[in-house]
Order: structure tokens, then sequence, then C-alpha cells
């Protein structure tokens, strides 16, 4: 392989590890956002069943 072919993969290996690596924190942001959605999905279901058991008891 002549040197500019090793410059040339050397180049694209440290960019596809670059990528790599921002795909990786990317996935973990959303895996942490949509761990925060579903907390709020459960915390929102469970006001709404309490709210729903005291509407029925002014009735």
């Amino acid at each position: 392989m002549n040197e500019k072919n090793k410059l040339v993969t050397s180049d694209s290996e440290k960019l596809l590890t670059s990528m790599r690596e921002e795909i990786a924190e990317e996935f973990l942001v959303m895996e942490a956002v949509t761990e925060q959605l579903e907390e709020k999905d459960f915390y929102t279901y469970h006001l709404l069943k309490e709210a729903e058991k005291l509407r029925d008891q002014k009735k």
C-alpha cells in the first residue's frame, strides 16, 4: 500500500471511529429521554386515575 493510501485509510478509520462515538452518544441521549418520558407517562397515568377516583367520590 502506498503512502497516500495509508493516509486515506488512516483518516477514514479515524472518521469512522469518530462517527461511531457520536452515534453511541446520541443513542445514550435518546435512551435517557425515552426513560424520562416513560416515567412522566407513568406519573401522569396515576394522577389521572387519582383524579377519576376523586371525581367519582364527589358524585
